[in-house]
């Protein structure tokens, strides 16, 4: 039987049915477009996240087109093993300045250890902003802390202060010093959070110095990396430090026209455990080579005395370099060759964006154990001790082969007089001793 209200029904349902359909389809659109462009639609807009906590309030976070610091806020894990870091940026989208890495440490007490890891935009809303951690593996464990340090975005010209002459900075810090705990109870995750102490570097400077391996067929040096820096609280002894950079393999060419770059290898990232009993030395592997030793952690008295007991002597600019600074961190060996033909080539390794993550210090006999508020900074590709000229090690190997010659011809002459006055002696003592018995046998 025909029914007017039933097709009355299904006309309004296959109707409804079109506009889903045609809604699906563009926001289907919407978001495959949105997705090519920031790869990052799949999740969920900032403010949804925060507002999910009733004690958010967003007007306590006001906009300030002028003030370009980064404050973390929250944080969340997510079901597919993801990290986010939630922001407060009062220059809001205005001044669209980013997040670019963040130190975090997954252990406290005694086993703390911050890494630094990249950050990777995903949406913004206002002055909030939504990151996620990048290569971050979040633990199994029911118990998972997150200790944060310190946040960075890149150095801007005309905002930031800029590094000393010849020196680079890539990114700045900002503080968090907070510490994240994470548990989850029957499947259910729950968050705490409480403020963490920290310790700032406030003036800081990065150099190497380079160290002759000795006469080879090229010349081959050993580039000594460190990094002198000042904090803001006193340490009496520094006992561990932990540091962050990447460097690069890079060539030169060297002709009539000047240096040019010629080649340059990916960026090797790498962290580097230091310890004030460890060492390091070059190789020393060539002809009238000396071996060099250094500790790798030294007060900045410490390494201008250890560098004049070995008679190297730094720049006018290294030194003044060193004058406001307290400590030097020698964290990084690399090869230095100079290869020449009808051009010459320069092969070295060029250390960059290096940070301190940790320190570990007595002061008033108490021990810390701190993560580090630092920026990612860069130094020239100049060694910061004055370098011998051509003459100069012409002459110190000539001096050497010429001292060398004096000992053996020494040794060669004066051996055959040192065995004949041996002989001579002995053949005295047992003479003597012989008309010692006659004398008293006679009696």
């Amino acid at each position: 039987m025909y029914n007017k209200s039933t097709n009355k029904f299904n006309k309004t349902a296959l109707c409804l049915i079109g506009i889903i359909l045609l809604l699906g389809s563009f926001l289907f659109t919407s978001i495959s477009v949105v997705n090519a462009a920031t790869n990052a639609s799949k999740y969920s807009d900032v403010l949804v996240d925060l507002l999910t906590d009733e004690n958010f309030d967003p007007l306590a976070y006001p906009q300030d087109t002028e003030d370009y610091t980064l404050q973390v806020i929250q944080i969340a894990e997510s079901n597919e093993s993801d990290l986010f870091i939630y922001t407060y940026q009062p220059s809001g989208s205005s001044q669209d300045f980013r997040a670019s890495s963040i130190n975090i440490s997954t252990t406290i007490g005694n086993n703390f250890m911050p890494v630094n890891y990249r950050l990777e935009y995903l949406n913004s809303n206002g002055v909030f902003y939504k990151y996620r951690v990048v290569d971050f593996e979040i633990l199994p464990d029911k118990l998972r802390y997150y200790s944060i340090i310190s946040i960075y975005r890149p150095w801007i010209e005309g905002i930031d202060e800029p590094a000393s002459e010849g020196q680079t900075i890539s990114e700045v810090p900002f503080e968090v010093g907070k510490l994240y705990t994470a548990t989850t109870v029957n499947g259910v995750v729950s968050y705490t959070c409480q403020a963490t102490e920290t310790i700032e570097v406030v003036t800081k400077s990065i150099g190497f110095i380079r160290y002759e391996n000795g006469f080879t067929l090229y010349h081959q040096a050993c580039d000594s990396h460190y990094v002198a820096f000042s904090t803001n609280k006193p340490m009496d002894k520094l006992m561990e430090a932990t540091v962050y950079f990447w460097y690069q393999d890079v060539q030169y060419t060297i002709n009539l026209t000047g240096t040019h770059r010629h080649w340059e290898s990916e960026p090797y990232y790498k962290t580097i455990n230091l310890s004030d009993i460890e060492t390091g030395s070059n190789s020393a592997h060539g002809w009238f080579a000396t071996q060099y030793e250094w500790q790798r952690i030294e007060s900045v008295n410490e390494f201008k005395a250890s560098l004049e007991e070995d008679e190297i002597e730094l720049t006018d600019e290294a030194l003044n370099a060193l004058n406001d600074k307290q400590w030097v961190l020698r964290f990084y060996e690399s090869d230095y060759q100079l290869i020449n033909s009808n051009v010459s080539w320069e092969n070295v390794q060029e250390v960059n964006d290096v940070t301190i993550l940790r320190l570990k210090f007595e002061t008033d006999g108490i021990t810390y154990n701190l993560g580090v508020v630092d920026n990612k900074q860069s130094g020239d590709i100049e060694p910061d001790n004055k370098q011998p000229t051509l003459w100069d090690k012409v002459w110190n190997y000539l001096w050497k082969i010429l001292t060398g010659l004096l000992i053996i011809v020494a040794v060669i002459v004066g051996l055959p007089w040192l065995v004949f006055l041996l002989f001579k002696c002995l053949a005295y003592i047992f003479k003597d001793k012989s008309k010692t018995k006659k004398k008293k046998g006679g009696g």
